[in-house]
């Protein structure tokens, strides 16, 4: 669900962005449906750095999974325009270029294609407190939006549906390579969100297998691992 910001003015928008904003606030989000049934957002983001309350968003990438599978026909990448390109070194990490950055899409534009893409399912990434600390601050700052998505991290189901593993997989190539999975490309938003979601299938198998049918009942899993490591 996504709510209005209050705490600060709304952007300056055309009459088309916030008749799409308003329609994106009306999406809800069942945690209730089989995993089988599904359908999942996974995204990757590249930025400006490693601050995610700082620095630039860059490019968004993302992959849905519906009804068990990767849908091919399903994908967005899209780059948002940058008033000033990042540093040669950031450039290096992430390989867009700075014409490309300055010749990106409107990131208003890019953050409403993003969220209608989504719709109102859970989002999926690696290491997700980033990709959602980045891309909630600037849904508030291009759009005026707050948003209460759910969000799964691989990064923090795979090792407890694979323990064994977990000692040496810390990073996503550890688990692609530990579960044999190929993938096309690595370190592009879109390559990277394709193959979190290779990712993500095997651990949706693996939870079923472990009697956790629902997306409710997964974060719950989530939820009590979080308690034991506080407590």
């Amino acid at each position: 669900m996504i709510w209005p910001f209050a705490k600060r003015a709304l952007p300056a928008l055309d009459a088309a962005s916030r008749a799409r904003c308003a329609a994106l606030v009306r999406q809800k989000v069942d945690l209730k449906r089989p995993l089988a049934d599904m359908r999942w957002c996974v995204v990757d983001t590249e930025t400006g750095g490693l601050d995610a309350q700082r620095d630039a968003l860059l490019a968004i990438g993302s992959v849905a999974i519906e009804h068990g599978r990767i849908a091919l026909d399903a994908s967005l990448e899209v780059g948002l325009m940058q008033t000033q390109s990042t540093a040669a070194a950031n450039i290096l990490i992430h390989g867009i270029s700075g014409s490309e950055q300055r010749a990106g899409q409107a990131p208003h534009e890019a953050l409403l294609d993003w969220l209608e893409f989504a719709q109102g399912v859970p989002r999926v990434a690696f290491h997700a407190a980033f990709d959602q600390t980045v891309l909630q601050r600037a849904a508030r700052e291009q759009l005026g939006l707050s948003i209460d998505a759910p969000w799964f991290d691989a990064a923090v189901v795979a090792p407890l549906l694979f323990p064994d593993a977990a000692s040496h997989c810390r990073h996503l190539d550890d688990w692609l390579a530990h579960f044999g999975i190929a993938v096309y490309a690595r370190h592009g938003a879109l390559a990277d969100a394709y193959a979190t979601a290779e990712l993500w299938l095997v651990l949706l198998q693996a939870a079923q297998r472990n009697k956790l049918n629902t997306a409710q009942q997964l974060r719950g899993l989530l939820r009590a691992r979080r308690w034991l490591s506080v407590h």
